[in-house]
């Protein structure tokens, strides 16, 4: 069981100033509809660049001067030369901006951030308390799409397996509950192992925000089994190394740039929280009360202390966070 995304030394130092790749952290910030996502697992490391939910590039290294350039073949298919191997010193921000282009003028391509939904907002909430955070920002995101890593398929059978079968069973229960109100069959739905983003706050407090779309109201109903289930596996991990491992994220970030340098780092990690970001939610919709009756069906199935710390936002452009 592992969890760092932190970069090595010589793929980091490519994004930090005076790095042969600086011109692309400059590009990111500058385009509003552009944000990174950095991370690795055992085998590999990537820098990505994300719009809205679609990954349009990643970065991976090759050797000291040179990086393939990788993505989905569609994005292959209208921008060919921008993908492949290129050297560290070459600049393609003018075939990002020509990939950029013909996206913005293929629906289907553009649909999942000019709808301004789920991607169009998860970007905006990233970037916030991101790479144009502030140093007095209430909280900073350190992960997004955070995944614990497994050393094998029998330890994550073991681990992993247990925890989802539990909340698999949760669903089963609500659905057979009424399957009118909540859904049928929810017990064969899939539930994901992704967090939407990991976060720090100034008292130290690891935040595990889940993100919903106010539009998606079975999303939001159901939030507290995906929620408990992520909440679950960090709790699990062991707390000296998770802490040491968030530490090392935020400095490399803050050294990067992808969060405010003068953001001030907590003493030490106090706990976890479990967080319920929804944007522009309809208060006429009926995903609140569903919220709080599936809510109280699981802390009688679990015990009253389930996601007792549990916070829950709204989120809107003009506003910004406000509680649910």
């Amino acid at each position: 069981m592992y969890y760092n995304r932190t970069l090595s030394k010589e793929l980091a130092s490519l994004l930090e100033t005076g790095g042969e790749l600086r011109w692309l952290f400059d590009f990111v910030k500058n385009h509003k509809e552009l944000d990174f996502l950095i991370g690795k697992n055992n085998s590999k490391e990537w820098v990505s660049i994300y719009r809205g939910l679609t990954r349009i590039i990643s970065v991976l290294p090759i050797n000291k001067t040179a990086v393939f350039i990788d993505a989905d073949d569609k994005y292959k298919s209208i921008s060919p030369n921008l993908y492949g191997q290129k050297s560290v010193n070459e600049n393609f921000q003018n075939d990002i901006e020509n990939l950029i282009t013909q996206i913005e003028q293929n629906c289907q391509f553009d649909r999942y951030y000019k709808n301004k939904k789920e991607g169009y907002y998860q970007n905006e909430l990233s970037k916030t308390y991101g790479i144009c955070g502030k140093p007095n920002t209430e909280f900073v995101i350190i992960d997004k799409e955070a995944v614990i890593g497994y050393s094998n398929q029998s330890e994550k059978d073991t681990l992993l397996g247990s925890i989802q079968q539990k909340y698999k069973q949760l669903q089963k229960e609500i659905s057979l509950l009424n399957p009118e109100r909540y859904g049928k069959n929810l017990g064969k739905k899939a539930i994901g192992n992704e967090l939407d983003f990991l976060a720090l706050d100034k008292e130290g407090n690891i935040l595990l925000i889940e993100y919903k779309h106010g539009t998606n109201t079975s999303g939001i109903y159901l939030s507290p089994l995906q929620i408990g289930m992520y909440n679950d596996i960090f709790t699990y991990f062991p707390k000296n190394e998770l802490e040491t491992t968030v530490f090392e994220m935020l400095e490399q970030k803050q050294k990067i740039g992808l969060i405010n340098p003068n953001w001030e780092k907590p003493n030490c990690i106090k706990g976890i929280i479990p967080v319920l970001i929804i944007s522009e939610f309809n208060y006429k919709s009926s995903a609140k009360t569903k919220f709080d009756e599936i809510l109280q069906f699981t802390r009688k199935q679990l015990g009253s202390g389930f996601l007792n710390n549990l916070q829950t936002f709204n989120f809107t452009m003009k506003n910004g966070l406000n509680n649910w």
